[in-house]
């Protein structure tokens, strides 16, 4: 988490609330009962543990590798590139690659991936009726504390007061940037200020179902509480 010191919060506070609306009831679910099910699906169970996830940097190691090879390239230089990629070094462009400079720059261009940290949290979760709360507790992820999601309308509601309604996500393969094989899901956008506390909020929560049936929940959010800036991210991976 990164904290700092912020200069008058009223000009902040205004640009976030004319960021977004608040609250975006279009966005609400169009089929309740096909959504309210396969919501509940991507929820976890209470006391569920899930691996905490880590953004790192990856390169696409084996597109370059079978787009050389289809080209005709030269394997021994493959060979030496790919060995200097993983040793961390950046390799110099050699033509006998079989491809283009461009080309070969656009597959050493870095994206993040996400992978098992070796650490682990318990969910902590509350249902009453339709709602699904996230709760406190040891070995728990303090930052879920006072999420409410409504399984029946998908409207998500935060400890700081602030909701959004859920967004369907539909990812395909090539989208998919997390190496995770991400199916599709759902996605929160809440923004919101409020003046007379001088708190505002700007996060962005999914739920997105996974091949082989786990479960990636990722919590961004960049938070305005008594005149300090605060940004966390949490990843998590849990069997549903």
């Amino acid at each position: 988490m990164k904290a700092a010191r912020l200069p008058p919060l009223v000009p902040v506070l205004v640009a976030l609330q004319l960021a977004s609306p608040l609250v975006l009831g279009e966005l609400a679910f169009q089929n309740p009962a096909d959504s309210k099910g396969r919501l509940a699906t991507l929820l976890p169970a209470p006391s569920t543990t899930a691996q905490v996830m880590e953004t790192r940097p990856g390169i696409s190691v084996v597109e370059l590798q079978q787009r050389v090879s289809q080209g005709g390239g030269d394997l021994r230089i493959l060979a030496s590139v790919v060995g200097q990629l993983q040793e961390g070094n950046i390799p110099s462009y050699d033509e006998r690659l079989g491809i283009s400079r461009a080309e070969f720059q656009r597959f050493l261009i870095f994206r993040n991936t996400l992978e098992p940290s070796g650490r682990s949290v318990r969910l902590s979760v509350s249902r009453d009726g339709n709602r699904v709360t996230f709760t406190d507790g040891p070995g728990t992820a303090p930052m879920l504390r006072g999420l409410v999601i409504d399984v029946n309308s998908g409207e998500l509601s935060t400890a700081e007061g602030f909701s959004a309604f859920a967004r369907p996500v539909q990812m395909s393969a090539a989208q998919d940037t997390t190496g995770l094989g991400i199916v599709g899901g759902y996605a929160w956008d809440v923004k919101g200020s409020n003046p007379r506390t001088q708190n505002a909020l700007q996060g962005h929560l999914s739920l997105l179902q996974l091949v082989g049936g786990q479960v990636l929940l990722s919590y961004n959010r960049v938070i305005i509480q008594k005149g300090r800036i605060s940004e966390d991210s949490l990843n998590l991976m849990y069997k549903r």
